[in-house]
């Protein structure tokens, strides 16, 4: 009976100290993609974009998509690039590769203006002024939670 009496405090501090640990922790593997993927579905439903409006936004990022693949990786990164695809692996295709950090800056500079032609090419100004503001919001959530 004294072990027991001994182990259920400690039992009990232990929680207490682990708990606030299990809460910030992070999600990862799916939930994490789920968690990322959630605001883009949200932000793109929040803009009412039309059909032809995602079908255009969907021609552009696919433009893209095949020059960064044609120009930017070498042969044996666009196989690999290819191989990923064709194994449903997708989304995680780009990120299997051993890119340099030259090809990663272009790949983020092709990227960005995609975007911006999105922007500048599909979006109306209203829809534009709405990517703004959330765009103001969300640099100052994150700006309080890193003060």
């Amino acid at each position: 009976m004294k072990k027991i009496s001994l182990i259920f405090p400690g039992a009990i501090a232990l929680l207490m100290v682990a708990t606030p640990f299990a809460v910030q922790a992070r999600p990862s593997g799916l939930l994490a993609q789920q968690t990322q993927q959630q605001p883009k579905r949200e932000r793109a439903n929040r803009l009412n974009l039309t059909d032809v409006q995602k079908q255009q936004i969907r021609a552009i990022r696919e433009q893209t998509r095949n020059a960064i693949v044609n120009e930017v990786l070498n042969a044996d990164q666009r196989n690999q690039y290819n191989a990923a695809v064709q194994s449903g692996n997708k989304k995680g295709a780009m990120r299997s590769l051993n890119l340099t950090e030259a090809q990663r800056t272009e790949i983020r500079n092709r990227m960005r203006a995609s975007q911006e032609r999105i922007e500048r090419e599909v979006l109306t100004q209203t829809q534009r002024e709405q990517l703004q503001q959330r765009r103001n919001q969300q640099g100052q959530r994150r700006s309080r939670q890193g003060a």
